[in-house]
C-alpha cells in the first residue's frame, strides 16, 4: 500500500506516460497516406529519417521539395491540419497503467500537458487515459502565457484536485521546462528517463533538474513509499 506524504501525483503526458515519437510517426503516416492520394508518392519513410537524423519543425517543406520543383505554404499548412486532427495510433508505456492503477484511490492522480488543446486531448482518447485523473490540465485551454514551466497550470491542477497550496509531487521527463514551476510551488519532483524520449539526452542543473530521477514510470511506486 502506497504511504506517502504527498497526497497527490501529479504526471505529464508526453514521453511520461507514452513515447511522444510514436505520436510523430503516427501523424506522418496519416500525412504520408494523404501525399500519395492527392500527389501519387510517399513520404513516411523520409518524414521519419529526417526526424530520426534530429531534424524538428517544418519537416513537410523539404521532403516534398525532393520530389516537386515547388510547395505551395497553402498545401503544407493543408498537412499540418492532417497531423494535429488525426486518431493518433499510440500505446502507453507497458508500466503507465499498472503504475496509475496502483495509485488510484490512495492517493489523487492529476495531469498537466502542454500543447494544442484538440491535439492533447485525442492523445488522451487513443491512450484509454482520461478517466484515469481527477483533474486534467491542457495548458492551451489557460489562455497565452500558461505553458510550462509557468506555475499556473501547477496551481490550477492542485485547484482541481482540492489540494490548495498543499506542496504535490510531479512526474515529467523534460527537464527545460517540467520541473521549475513545479519547484517555485515547493512541490516534489521526479523524472522518468527514457532512452528514447524526445529529451533523453537534455541535462539542466537545479532548479530546472528534477529532485530525484527513474529510469522507468513503475519506479516512483518505491519512492513515494519511501516518502
Amino acid at each position: 500500500m502506497i504511504a506517502a506524504p504527498a497526497n497527490a501525483v501529479v504526471f505529464d503526458l508526453d514521453d511520461t506516460l507514452y513515447l511522444e515519437r510514436d505520436f510523430v510517426f503516427s501523424g506522418y503516416r496519416a500525412v504520408s497516406a494523404v501525399v500519395e492520394a492527392e500527389l501519387g508518392f510517399a513520404i513516411e519513410e523520409r518524414l521519419i529519417a529526417r526526424f530520426l537524423a534530429g531534424e524538428r519543425g517544418d519537416l513537410f517543406t523539404p521532403t516534398l521539395k525532393e520530389r516537386l520543383q515547388s510547395v505551395d505554404e497553402a498545401y503544407v499548412r493543408h498537412l499540418v491540419a492532417v497531423y494535429r486532427q488525426h486518431e493518433p495510433d499510440i500505446r502507453p508505456f507497458p508500466d503507465t497503467l499498472p503504475t496509475l492503477d496502483a495509485l488510484a484511490g490512495r492517493i489523487s492522480l492529476g495531469l498537466i500537458t502542454d500543447g494544442i488543446p484538440a491535439v492533447q486531448r485525442n492523445k488522451l482518447r487513443a491512450l484509454g487515459l482520461e478517466s484515469r485523473f481527477d483533474a486534467i490540465v491542457v495548458t492551451g485551454e489557460l489562455g497565452p502565457d500558461a505553458g510550462k514551466p509557468s506555475p499556473r497550470p501547477y496551481r490550477e491542477c492542485a485547484r482541481l484536485l482540492g489540494r490548495g497550496d498543499v506542496p504535490l509531487t510531479y512526474v515529467g521527463d523534460n527537464p527545460a521546462k517540467d520541473f521549475v514551476g513545479a519547484h517555485s510551488l515547493g512541490w516534489d519532483t521526479i523524472r522518468v528517463h527514457h532512452p528514447d524520449s524526445v529529451y533523453a539526452a537534455h541535462a539542466h542543473p537545479p532548479p530546472y533538474a528534477a529532485r530525484r530521477t527513474v529510469s522507468r514510470l513503475q519506479e516512483i511506486l518505491q519512492l513515494l513509499i519511501r516518502w
